[in-house]
């Protein structure tokens, strides 16, 4: 199969001008996604370079023909970059100037020779695909997507491989340029191929990413950050599980602010959520890793803590209550005081009752705290005498 460089860098021209449509779409719909405007603007210039290297048969067409090459190297740097800022790194912008720069440079001075030439573009589009190969195989980023993405551009890889050592037998004299176009033309095609896999692997990655923080928005309350009743139902629900595997038992404090709809009828309802961001924060700093704050509803908040009795749970609660009340919540230059009600109840693994019940009898603590004047704690055995 024997097809002339025109109509291969037409090809590609619209292979990517496809993939910067695809791009451009997604970049409207989400655009809090960084890296997608990454790879539009790869695409973009991957096609710009499609076009001009389609100029080259017109006079002058050897500087088109480095020019041309240059966006497409630079694009390809661009995409490393992209995949860099989806996984939370800056993009390496003096590596990917240098490269483009050298190529650029060894470009000119071989663009008298064909095979020459072909040789540095090829190494130049190397570099740039095995950088952003190598980002994606990374530990612990080796999901669907990066692995369709990673295999592309080994499929891509073998392509501009193939055409590197070719365009170097016939400089050597060991290939006849009739030899190198019966084969260059499936070369290109690896990599053409290779570019739109790649990129398929891309918006497989975006779909992941986007679907992650969909679960997460559903599980998340959006004021304080922390775990909505859901996510905490169902955490809780696990330790039960996990507990009676174990023998692990934990508490459960249920947490409400005191007076806050009269904070709300004084301030303003804009003060309350500042109050209820400075308690999440407050709390969160006296917490362990492995215990788990949520906002139940309102100013309504439920704390388990793993591996707990109610003697140690009442300390925490003890630190909690003294810690509200001494830090006052700063809202446009007043000080709002605060204070918290909380009731305490304990899961042991002999218990027969479940979670539903836990929280019966911590809610039931916290009414005999609100009922004995706010501003403290109750344990669960205490209220239910």
């Amino acid at each position: 199969m024997n097809l002339d460089f025109f109509t291969l860098y037409v090809i590609i021209l619209l292979n990517s001008l496809t993939l910067a449509i695809v791009w451009a779409a997604i970049c409207h719909a989400y655009r809090a996604f960084e890296a997608a405007r990454y790879w539009l603007a790869s695409c973009i210039l991957t096609t710009f370079g499609g076009c001009l290297l389609a100029l080259e048969v017109l006079p002058y067409g050897k500087a088109f023909t480095v020019a041309g090459n240059a966006c497409v190297i630079f694009g390809f740097g661009v995409m490393w970059g992209g995949v860099r800022v989806f996984y939370g790194a800056r993009p390496r912008w003096e590596l990917v100037i240098a490269l483009t720069a050298a190529a650029s440079v060894a470009m000119a001075l071989s663009v008298d020779s064909r095979p020459r030439l072909n040789m540095v573009t090829a190494g130049g589009q190397i570099v740039a695909i095995g950088l952003a190969a190598l980002a994606l195989l990374e530990k612990g980023r080796r999901r669907l997507g990066a692995l369709v993405a990673a295999s592309a551009m080994g499929l891509a890889l073998l392509g501009h491989g193939a055409e590197f050592t070719t365009n170097g037998l016939r400089l050597a004299g060991l290939m006849t340029t009739e030899a190198y176009y019966g084969a260059a033309a499936f070369f290109l095609v690896a990599a053409i191929f290779g570019g739109g896999v790649w990129n398929l692997g891309f918006v497989l990655m975006a779909v992941d990413r986007l679907r992650s923080e969909l679960a997460a928005l559903a599980q998340e309350d959006d004021l304080t950050g922390l775990p909505n009743r859901r996510r905490f139902m169902q955490a809780s629900t696990r330790l039960e599980t996990i507990g009676r595997r174990t023998g692990q038992g934990f508490a459960l404090m249920l947490i409400d602010l005191d007076r806050f709809k009269e904070i709300n009828d004084r301030y303003g309802h804009a003060a309350g959520d500042a109050c209820l961001m400075h308690f999440a924060a407050l709390a969160t700093t006296r917490l362990r890793k492995s215990d788990m704050l949520a906002r139940l509803a309102g100013d309504e908040f439920c704390v388990s803590l793993p591996g707990t009795d109610l003697a140690q749970a009442a300390k925490v609660a003890e630190d909690l209550v003294g810690l509200v009340a001494e830090s006052p919540c700063l809202w446009r230059g007043e000080a709002i005081a605060l204070s918290i009600s909380v009731g305490i109840a304990e899961w042991r693994p002999d218990m027969a009752a479940g979670l539903a019940r836990l929280i019966e009898e911590a809610d039931a603590a916290l009414y005999a705290t609100k009922k004995r004047g706010r501003n403290g704690f109750s344990v669960a055995a205490e209220a239910l005498a």
